[in-house]
């Protein structure tokens, strides 16, 4: 595939919003804000706006019963889930490790693919598991207690959104507007968040409870984190891989936790040790050995 210069900048931008919104939405915490307030705010805020697309762009408002199952429980359970693990996650430990974690998301869908689709591991992925296994080891050295209560999460919100990805691949998600998907999905994932914490307040865990009046700059702050995440990054990334390939896409990618990790550093103050960078160097690591295995595995299929 021909190099595109114009493809490679939107994919660029795209894994630099991708990690700066992480760290934005870190500091509406000090403002009254909580994960799964911003889980919500980050879903609700952005259906009206593709809303409009839908209606600019002339995509059919109409759905079957199957795509709204679907919709529900790959969107509302896995990538809803997959938000409010990962933010919950930033109360626990810093923004850039919580991040460099849920980026293992590559490594369990090559193992979900293996145990459940009969996908062919081959070596080169079975070490990029031991390498991201020893990635998180090396993460977790010298933790707190409450800290590992934030690897779990930012761990677990890899593994959900693994199966997020595969659900969206596997159902009749894969063959509606993406634009449709995200707009009803938004909305979706908003009203399960209401219930949630409905359901959870009603029990006295205070922890999940919306704070639906956020000070003025919080919920400013929380609008740019939609719109960046689950519009304009989300697009970009689409022309990114359109132009580029899944794989070029894939590798650029990578700079989304690298610059969470900076941003989180920078305006965060969070520690830079050299445990964590070594834990994202092997990270990066064993995402690079799934997408190289791949690419080799499609080079060889075409010769």
């Amino acid at each position: 595939m021909k190099f595109n210069t114009k493809c490679f900048i939107y994919t660029v931008i795209s894994a630099l919003l991708f990690g700066v919104t992480p760290v934005l939405g870190k500091y509406t915490y000090e403002l009254g804000s909580n994960s799964i307030t911003l889980t919500f705010y980050r879903n609700i805020l952005v259906f009206p706006v593709l809303l409009i697309v839908m209606i600019i762009m002339k995509i059919p408002f109409r759905i079957s019963r199957k795509e709204l199952g679907a919709i529900v429980l790959v969107g509302a359970v896995f990538r809803a889930g997959t938000t409010l693990m990962h933010y919950t996650s930033f109360s626990y430990i810093d923004v850039g490790l919580a991040t460099t974690l849920h980026f293992l998301f590559p490594v369990f869908t090559a193992l979900i693919s293996f145990l459940f689709f009969k996908t062919k591991l081959g070596l080169f992925k079975g070490i990029a598991l031991a390498v991201a296994t020893a990635g998180v080891v090396m993460s977790s050295s010298s933790l707190q207690s409450g800290e590992w209560t934030g690897i779990f999460l930012a761990v677990t919100s890899g593994l959900t959104y693994s199966i997020y990805l595969i659900g969206m691949e596997k159902t009749c998600l894969s063959t509606m507007h993406p634009i449709k998907v995200a707009c009803y999905m938004g909305l979706s994932n908003g009203l399960v968040m209401m219930l949630f914490s409905t359901v959870m307040s009603a029990f006295g865990n205070t922890m999940f409870e919306i704070n639906y009046i956020l000070p003025p700059k919080a919920f400013i702050i929380t609008f740019i984190v939609a719109i960046l995440t689950s519009f304009i990054a989300v697009a970009l990334l689409q022309m990114g891989i359109r132009g580029l390939g899944a794989t070029t896409a894939s590798i650029l990618s990578m700079l989304e936790p690298a610059s969470c990790v900076i941003v989180g550093w920078i305006f965060l103050s969070e520690e830079m040790t050299w445990s964590k960078i070594l834990s994202c160097i092997l990270i990066f690591s064993a995402v690079l050995l799934i997408i190289w295995s791949d690419q080799r595995k499609n080079k060889i299929s075409d010769s």
